[in-house]
């Protein structure tokens, strides 16, 4: 497997270190209730994320350029929504939910999949040229 389709799964794996517990907190303190949205939406929504990530780690052990392309979608979404709902109140003064232990979910979230999402791109770049 090419270096950067490592490093992809690599973060792949990481961001889901960050993302499943962010998200049991955020169900811990009803934070979906909090913003109007029903629990079984968001956990539905949750469910198709990691499902994608995770038919895109099968893709990617099978050097298929379609995993790469799943990465860089959820390296994405996963950002924007755990960035769009909660950062502001992250780097608002005061003690964010848990502490830092809930505000390192959120930046680890933030920060993982952009990275994976800027090294899924490198990558399919890699490749296109590569032809």
């Amino acid at each position: 497997m090419p270096r950067r389709w490592t490093t992809v799964a690599v973060l792949s794996f990481a961001l889901m270190f960050f993302s499943m517990p962010h998200v049991l907190v955020d169900f811990a303190v009803g934070e979906p209730l909090k913003r109007g949205v029903a629990a079984p939406v968001i956990a539905f929504v949750v469910s198709v994320l990691l499902a994608v990530q995770a038919v895109g780690l099968l893709w990617l052990g099978q050097r298929r350029r379609i995993g790469l392309w799943c990465h860089a979608v959820i390296g994405v979404v996963w950002p924007v929504a755990a960035g769009g709902a909660q950062l502001a109140e992250v780097l608002a003064e005061g003690v964010y939910r848990s502490g830092a232990i809930s505000a390192a979910y959120v930046i680890g979230v933030i920060a993982v999949g952009v990275t994976m999402a800027v090294v899924s791109g490198v990558a399919l770049v890699g490749q296109r040229s590569a032809r």
